[in-house]
C-alpha cells in the first residue's frame, strides 16, 4: 500500500523499535535546549532516531514544550516517540493513551486514527487482543471518515490478522478478500500485496478450503520469485501445510523441510507464529512416518520459542499436548508431568488473552482432565520415589564396589607396566665358556652334598649343554629323561639342580622356557602373531593354562599382556 502521506504528516508513528530507555522520571531540560523552538526539537528528534540517549530526551523535551504551547500535533508526536523508546509495557500504553487524547484536539480525523492504530499494535504485541481489536475498529472508523482509503484498507488487513489470531477465520477471510480486491483494483503490487495474498491463503487452509489456498499459493510463489524472494519461502511453507491437510504427506514434508530452516534463519524474531505452525506440522508428519527422534526435535523447537520469547498460541498448546501423549506412550511420567505444567502455563495465558472474546477456544485437554492426570502422575512418582531410595542405596553400594575394583585394576595395571618395563630392560646374557667354567668350579669347590666333585662337574657341564641346545623346549621332559641324557641317575640330578640351581626340576625347566620365550617374543615379530596356545606348545608346555601360570609366576605378568605391550 502507498504510505507516503502517512510518512509526511506523521513520521514518528512509523518508527519501529524499542530503545530501552525508561520514561518514568520528569525531564530536566538542558540549558542548550531551553531556547530551541518546537520545530527545532522535532528536527533534532527525527535526526537522533536510534540514539538511546538523545532520542528519548528530545521526545520528553518536545512533550514539555508542546504542553506549554498547547501544540497538540507536536504533543502527539512527542508521546508517540516516547512510547517507542520505552520498554515498560504499562508506560508504553500510558504514552499512547496520551497520544490518543492529544489527537482528538486536532481537526484531521487521520490523527486519532494513527494513534488508535499504534496503540492497537502495542496491545496486540502484549497479547491483549480484545483491546487491540477495539482500537483497530476505532482507527478504521476514523480513516473512513477522513476518506483515507489507503490506511482504511491497511487497517482492515491488520484487523484480519487479529481475527486470524483469535481463530475467527470466516471474518478474517472476508477482510483479506476485501483488501485483496482493493489492491487489485488499484494496481497495488509488491510485498504488501503478496502479504495480503499469503494471509488469505493461510486463512483458507484453516477453513479447510485447500483448493482456494493452493490457488493463491501458486500465484504467490510465481510472483515472489520475480522480485520478492524473501516472501517466497512463506508461500512454500504455507503450501506445505496445505498439502498436509490434502493428505499429500510426502510432498508436504518436502515443502516444509525446505522452507522452515530458511525462514528460521532470516525471520525468526518476527515470524514466531509461522515457525511454530511449521514445526508443529513437521512433528505431525514425522509421527506419520514413525520418526520419533524428528518428532521430538520439531516439538522441542516449539518449546524453545515459547521459553525464549514467551510466544503463546493454540498451536504452542497443541505442541505440548503432542509431547504429553508421546511421553505417556513411553511411560515417562517425569516428562509427562513436566509438559503438563508447561501446558497449564500456556493455557492460563491463552485464557487471559481471550477472556473477553466470544470465540471459544477448543482444546483436547481441558483443565479438569489435566488436573486429574497431573495428580495421578504425582501419586505414581511419589510411590516410585520410595522405590528409588532403595535403588539409590543399591546403586551407591555397586558404585563403591566398582570404584574399589577400578582402583585395584588401576594399581594392577601400574604394577604390570612396571614389570613389563623391567623385562624390556633386562637382557639374559649368554655367558662365554670361560665364565661358565669359572662359576661352576667355584660352586663345586664350595659345596659338599655327598656326591663326588667329578660327578657334580660332569652333571653341571651336561646341564650347560642342555640349556645351550634348548633341550628344555621338549614337551613332557622328566628328571629320568634328562638323567639318562647326562649318564647319571635322577636322584643325583635332582639333588644337584636343587643345590646349584636353587630350585626344583620342574621350576628349573619352566623358568628356562619362560626366559627363552621372553627373548623370542622381543626379537621375533612373526612369533608375536602366534596365539598364546600355539606359543605354549612351541616351548614345551602341554596346556595354555600351565604356560600362563608359569609366565606369571616368573615375571609377575601374563603372556597376553606382555605381547600386547610389545605390539604397542
Amino acid at each position: 500500500m502507498n504510505t507516503n502521506y502517512y510518512r509526511i504528516v506523521f513520521p514518528l508513528l512509523l518508527l519501529v523499535g524499542f530503545l530501552g530507555v525508561s520514561q518514568e522520571a520528569d525531564v530536566i531540560i538542558p540549558d542548550s535546549l531551553k531556547k530551541r523552538s518546537i520545530r527545532e526539537i522535532e528536527n533534532s528528534l527525527n535526526k537522533s532516531y536510534g540514539d538511546s540517549i538523545k532520542f528519548p530526551l528530545y521526545a520528553k523535551v518536545l512533550i514539555s514544550k508542546a504542553k506549554k504551547k498547547n501544540n497538540f500535533l507536536a504533543l502527539l508526536k512527542g508521546y508517540a516517540a516516547a512510547s517507542f523508546s520505552s520498554t515498560d509495557p504499562k508506560l508504553k500504553i500510558k504514552y499512547l493513551d496520551s497520544s490518543v487524547v492529544s489527537s482528538k484536539n486536532l481537526d484531521d480525523k487521520n490523527y486519532p486514527a494513527y494513534s488508535h492504530s499504534e496503540r492497537a499494535r502495542t496491545y496486540k504485541r502484549l497479547g491483549n487482543y480484545s483491546k487491540a481489536l477495539d482500537d483497530y475498529l476505532k482507527a478504521l472508523q476514523y480513516f473512513d471518515e477522513a476518506n483515507n482509503r489507503s490506511f482504511y484498507y491497511e487497517t482492515k488487513h491488520n484487523i484480519g490478522l487479529l481475527k486470524k489470531i483469535i481463530y475467527e477465520y470466516e471474518d478474517a477471510s472476508k477482510m483479506f478478500e476485501e483488501v485483496l480486491r482493493y489492491e487489485d483494483d488499484n494496481n497495488i503490487s509488491g510485498k504488501g500485496h503478496l502479504s495480503t495474498m499469503l494471509a488469505l491463503s493461510s486463512t483458507y487452509v484453516k477453513l479447510g478450503l485447500q483448493d482456494s489456498a493452493a490457488y493463491y499459493n501458486k500465484i504467490g510463489i510465481n510472483e515472489s520469485l520475480k522480485d520478492s524472494l524473501d516472501i517466497y519461502n512463506f508461500f512454500v511453507l504455507n503450501e506445505g501445510i496445505n498439502k498436509f491437510y490434502k493428505k499429500q504427506h510426502k510432498a508436504s514434508l518436502d515443502s516444509i523441510e525446505k522452507a522452515v530452516p530458511i525462514i528460521e534463519k532470516q525471520f525468526r524474531k518476527i515470524n514466531k507464529s509461522l515457525l511454530v505452525s511449521g514445526y508443529l506440522h513437521l512433528g505431525k508428519l514425522y509421527k506419520k512416518f514413525n520418526n520419533n527422534e524428528k518428532v521430538l526435535e520439531s516439538l522441542g523447537k516449539i518449546d524453545t520459542y515459547h521459553e525464549e520469547t514467551g510466544f503463546t498460541s493454540l498451536e504452542v498448546s497443541e505442541g505440548y499436548e503432542m509431547l504429553i501423549k508421546h511421553y505417556k506412550a513411553e511411560d515417562d511420567k517425569n516428562q509427562q508431568l513436566y509438559y503438563i505444567n508447561k501446558l497449564f502455563a500456556v493455557d492460563s495465558i491463552l485464557d487471559i488473552n481471550y477472556k473477553d472474546l466470544s470465540k471459544k477456544i477448543i482444546r483436547e485437554y481441558d483443565t479438569p482432565r489435566l488436573l486429574e492426570e497431573k495428580e495421578l502422575l504425582i501419586s505414581d512418582l511419589q510411590k516410585k520415589e520410595k522405590k528409588s531410595n532403595l535403588k539409590l542405596i543399591i546403586t551407591l553400594t555397586v558404585l563403591v564396589v566398582t570404584m574399589v575394583i577400578l582402583l585395584l585394576q588401576y594399581n594392577k595395571n601400574v604394577k604390570y607396566k612396571k614389570r613389563f618395563n623391567e623385562l624390556m630392560e633386562t637382557k639374559i646374557p649368554e655367558a662365554n665358556e670361560k665364565e661358565i667354567s669359572d662359576n661352576k668350579d667355584a660352586k663345586v669347590a664350595e659345596t659338599s652334598i655327598g656326591i663326588s666333585n667329578e660327578i657334580i662337574t660332569d652333571i653341571l657341564n651336561g646341564l650347560e649343554i642342555f640349556e645351550k641346545k634348548k633341550g628344555f623346549l621338549s614337551a613332557n621332559i622328566t628328571t629320568n629323561d634328562l638323567a639318562k641324557q647326562l649318564n647319571t641317575n635322577s636322584k643325583y640330578l635332582s639333588k644337584i639342580i636343587n643345590t646349584y640351581k636353587k630350585k626344583s626340576f620342574s621350576v628349573y625347566i619352566n623358568e628356562l622356557r619362560i626366559q627363552y620365550v621372553i627373548e623370542k617374543l622381543k626379537d621375533d615379530s612373526k612369533f608375536r602373531l602366534y596365539t598364546v596356545k600355539a606359543i605354549s606348545r612351541e616351548i614345551g608346555f602341554n596346556t595354555t593354562e600351565a604356560f600362563s601360570k608359569s609366565f606369571y609366576k616368573t615375571t609377575g605378568i601374563y603372556p597376553s599382556y606382555f605381547i600386547k605391550q610389545l605390539e604397542k
